[in-house]
């Protein structure tokens, strides 16, 4: 952890109000100085075998593992969320990430041989490597403290890079904890660190001395973060904000669905990029569909994380409440109806504030325009499918969408015709807890991916190494240059791309001919 900065940041419990935690806020030249360790750190860690490395992390997933429930509800505490939601969504989507890294990241690290297609190469030998980045930077926000944030930094120190991760402000102990596991479970000092702070943190961080972003944040800071990247010409991974369609077709099984809507969008309160958050529902099904969603939010239990019943935890923060307020209240000024809920809860607590479900919903209302972070579900009938994807797609955002039908094959099809970067049937939200899924969106939800194969490959560079065992043979294409060799060149050609076999029969003489070549320089 880098501190001894004056300036605070406080973890409040968003059940009660109350801070119960404070921390200092790292400095820019601390930072600056915590990205210079992690760099000296990466020079041992990135040579070291790759089972060492995974010893470590295989040392930090038991001890996770042994901590689960602590950790659980140390996220409870700082982020809100129900108890169980804390466990299966954030530590034990972590340790599935762990293990399945730890399963296939060696193998796909390891150097792979490539053969040459073309005849002029085909004795030489050529190998892919994934090698480190360096020092990767990761930038994580609120709503998943643990499973975000690892993540990426489980690839990154797998792959041989050092981390230097910038929690939010809001769940800085459920960080730090990790740190401290990180610690225990034998990581080398220097390799991963935690630089506690504000948006002016991630600001220098962004800015140092660092050779690749993670960051999952809103598209506003997305663009300045990418802007700070672009300076220094070094790559990025972004996830940023999402506004999640979910189509239901006439054929659907409404109990199954509705159920589905419920989890998909108050889940986490609401407050996860990848929630439903806007759902068009075919005419004909659309007012059986309204009730059984009214009926069942009706008997959503909201109160704090941690107690067990919990269904809905609190909000994060009074300024996240505001912004939910203005949007519903937007909706409202323009016709929209609330069927249930679309208040603050203030008996509960501060940042309480109940599932709302909204109807009479029109294109120019902010719930259909913007991301909306909380638990608010607009539900919008429409003619046909082809009006839900007009509708779906007519968004910046393009991170997931679902579709709810019987019919799986037409539900395959439909999914090709909507702009995100995972469509689901028959479910929501769930596929950010695929291991091997890699996970980020299209359009303003960013590029990049994070989890599966792809996200481990993030974090390495490719690296080519092509090896010429024949070293009394000079190249036929060096030089020098005459009519003589163009006229072998295009005979060449015939042998490697004629679709006549008869010209590729003819041209090998000549081709040969290259291999005796007596007027190299």
């Amino acid at each position: 952890m880098i501190t001894s900065s004056p300036s605070k940041i406080q973890s409040i419990d968003p059940a009660t109000g109350e801070v119960w935690r404070e921390y200092d806020s790292a400095t820019p030249q601390q930072v600056q100085a915590a990205v210079a360790k992690a760099r000296a750190a990466q020079k041992n860690w990135g040579p070291a075998p790759i089972r060492e490395r995974a010893m470590v992390l295989r040392n930090f997933f038991d001890a996770l593992f042994n901590r689960r429930m602590e950790m659980a509800a140390l996220i409870t505490r700082e982020n809100g969320k129900p108890a169980a939601e804390a466990l299966i969504a954030e530590v034990i989507v972590s340790l599935d990430i762990i293990k399945y890294y730890l399963r296939y990241g060696p193998l796909w690290l390891r150097p792979q041989q490539l053969p040459h297609q073309n005849l002029a190469l085909k004795m030489r030998r050529a190998y892919v490597h994934h090698v480190p980045l360096g020092v990767v930077g990761i930038i994580s926000p609120w709503n998943y403290p643990l499973m975000l944030p690892l993540g990426g930094t489980v690839a990154a120190i797998l792959a041989g890079n050092a981390v230097v991760l910038k929690p939010s402000e809001f769940t800085t102990a459920v960080v730090l904890e990790t740190e401290k596991l990180f610690h225990e479970a034998g990581l080398p000092e220097g390799v991963f660190q935690v630089a506690t702070g504000d948006g002016s943190t991630g600001a220098a961080l962004a800015a140092s001395d660092i050779d690749k972003i993670v960051f999952t944040g809103s598209a506003a800071t997305g663009k300045k973060v990418a802007a700070a990247a672009a300076e220094k010409l070094i790559p990025v991974v972004m996830e940023l904000g999402g506004s999640d369609p979910m189509l239901v077709l006439r054929d659907v099984n409404l109990d199954h669905a509705t159920s589905g809507v419920i989890w998909g969008r108050f889940m986490n309160c609401g407050q996860s990029c990848v929630a439903v958050k806007r759902v068009f529902v075919e005419q004909e099904i659309y007012e059986p569909f309204v009730a059984k969603v009214v009926e069942k939010v009706n008997r959503l239990r909201l109160g704090p994380g941690n107690h067990p019943e919990t269904d809905i935890g609190p909000m994060i923060r009074e300024r996240q409440v505001a912004i939910l307020e203005q949007q519903l209240a937007d909706a409202v000024a323009k016709g929209a109806k609330v069927l249930c809920g679309g208040k603050r809860r203030p008996d509960l607590g501060p940042f309480f504030f109940e599932p709302t479900v909204l109807v009479d919903v029109d294109a120019e209302m902010k719930v259909l325009q913007e991301e909306t972070f909380g638990p608010l579900l607009p539900i919008v009938p429409v003619r046909d499918i082809d009006e839900a994807i007009a509708f779906a797609n007519a968004t910046p955002y393009g991170l997931s969408a679902s579709i709810w039908t019987a019919d799986l094959k037409h539900g395959r099809a439909l999914s090709q015709r909507i702009e995100a970067g995972a469509v689901l049937i028959n479910d929501a939200v769930s596929h950010v807890g695929a291991c091997e899924a890699p996970h980020g969106g299209a359009k303003a939800s960013g590029y990049g991916r994070t989890h599966g194969r792809d996200g481990l490959m993030e974090m390495t560079r490719t690296k080519y190494l092509d090896i010429d065992p024949i070293t009394f043979l000079r190249k036929p294409w060096w030089f020098r240059y005459d009519a003589n060799l163009l006229q072998q060149l295009n005979r060449f050609a015939d042998l490697l791309f004629s679709r006549s076999l008869w010209a590729r029969l003819r041209s090998v003489p000549e081709s040969l001919g290259l291999l005796r070549r007596k007027t190299w320089v």
